[in-house]
């Protein structure tokens, strides 16, 4: 077999070679951009031949470069066509996953290094959405979704159930009794307009005889993570689904009010295509997150 250059310094030229921009290509690859200007001159150290031409406005092909792009491209379309024959999975080295913006940057991307430590064959991608994800119209291996379930013709595995608690900070609670619903209820409201969280809150004030409609909120969206933010800055109380505020209650940012959870509308799903969890990579992170999220949220009903 002839010698070939590695094959990561061949897959950095290919990301970088097609969007024509460093700064792209380390974030198609999630990678810092010093990563793919390293491997792109290894690569041309190896061939002893200048593929980019960089400017400080833009990086463009040599004509080299021009003339390698083209068989990268079919070499790799090769490679994913061959590996898919084989396993099922075109890219077993790419882990891509969508999630929601609040869990991924309140839970997942702080302790996603350490299942890149574990498995450093496995490149994680993460694309933060909202949107549920069509899986016949893109690349994702894997969605996180916090939501009812009944994802319609895909596979899903429920991996924790939530609780919706009221939080605030504890500088807006001096002097307030935080276990008295009328002196918590004088504070500004930050309202999730989730349908389900909706539902709860109103249910919650019906019970405690408190009329909804006399309640104007500071901010109102259905997005957790402005919500959460204003909880943490003094803006007011909060309800809010547990798992997002974990970190903010141990660290002191926030407080539990009102001696209050009950079980959330929305639950924590694994969802695919039922195939795509047969594939090692969605294998080894499901193994990972199950017991790591659970582990996490253990303790929360210990502090009050």
């Amino acid at each position: 077999m002839k010698y070939l250059p590695p094959l990561k310094s061949l897959q950095f030229f290919l990301v970088a070679g097609q969007s024509k921009n460093f700064k792209q290509a380390a974030e198609q690859l999630n990678v810092t951009q010093a990563a793919v200007s390293q491997q792109i001159r290894l690569l041309e150290e190896n061939l002893q031949a200048k593929l980019f031409e960089r400017t400080n406005k833009q990086t463009m092909l040599t004509e080299k470069g021009r003339k390698l792009l083209p068989f990268m491209q079919r070499g790799f379309e090769e490679l994913s066509s061959g590996i898919q024959v084989v396993t099922g999975d075109p890219n077993p080295q790419i882990l891509r996953i969508s999630t929601v913006h609040s869990f991924c940057s309140l839970w997942l991307v702080p302790r996603l290094q350490e299942f890149q430590k574990l498995h450093p064959e496995i490149m994680v991608q993460l694309a933060p959405s909202s949107a549920l994800i069509d899986f016949q119209q893109s690349n994702i291996d894997l969605a996180i979704r916090m939501g009812r379930g009944g994802y319609a013709d895909l596979t899903e595995k429920k991996i924790y159930d939530d609780n919706l608690i009221f939080v605030a900070s504890p500088k807006l609670l001096d002097g307030i009794d935080k276990d008295d619903p009328e002196q918590v209820f004088q504070l500004p409201w930050i309202e999730d307009t989730s349908i389900g969280i909706q539902e709860t809150f109103q249910k919650y004030c019906k019970n405690i005889n408190f009329n909804y409609e006399n309640l104007v909120p500071v901010i109102q969206t259905n997005d957790a993570l402005p919500l959460i933010d204003s909880a943490v800055h003094d803006r007011g109380f909060l309800m809010v689904n547990s798992s997002l505020v974990a970190e903010h209650i141990r660290a002191g940012r926030l407080v539990k009010l009102l001696n209050y959870s009950i079980k959330s509308p929305y639950s924590l799903y694994l969802v695919a295509p039922e195939q795509q969890f047969s594939w090692r990579k969605v294998k080894l992170f499901e193994d990972w997150i199950v017991p790591k999220l659970r582990k996490s949220f253990s303790d929360l009903d210990s502090y009050e």
